[in-house]
């Protein structure tokens, strides 16, 4: 058993408490920044404000459009089984199970 397929849980949690403790910090950073008083043109704390955009715009694209890839795949892997499963199945009739219909 490979290393990443025994500790997978583990990569997985780690990545998300990651990527979550960045967004709650870039976006602290910002709150707490916000007012500060500004230098001019060359100010620190306004580039790391706009990093921390930055950051927090980058993120929240990859996660919504990863969203939507997970979302598509299960759409597309939920109607193609349902399409396979129907052609494997004998369409039913009144006629092929020999029905008689008499009045």
């Amino acid at each position: 058993m490979s290393y990443f397929t025994k500790y997978k849980r583990i990569h997985a949690f780690l990545a998300a408490f990651l990527v979550a403790a960045i967004l709650l910090l870039s976006g602290l950073f910002i709150v707490t920044h916000a007012e500060h008083e500004c230098i001019g043109e060359h100010c620190s704390v306004c580039a790391e404000i706009e990093a921390c955009v930055f950051t927090i715009c980058l993120l929240t694209e990859a996660v919504g459009a990863g969203a939507v890839v997970i979302f598509a795949y299960i759409v597309v892997l939920k109607l193609l089984s349902s399409y396979l499963a129907g052609l494997y199945l004998c369409p039913v009739s009144l006629v092929s199970l020999k029905i008689r219909l008499d009045d």
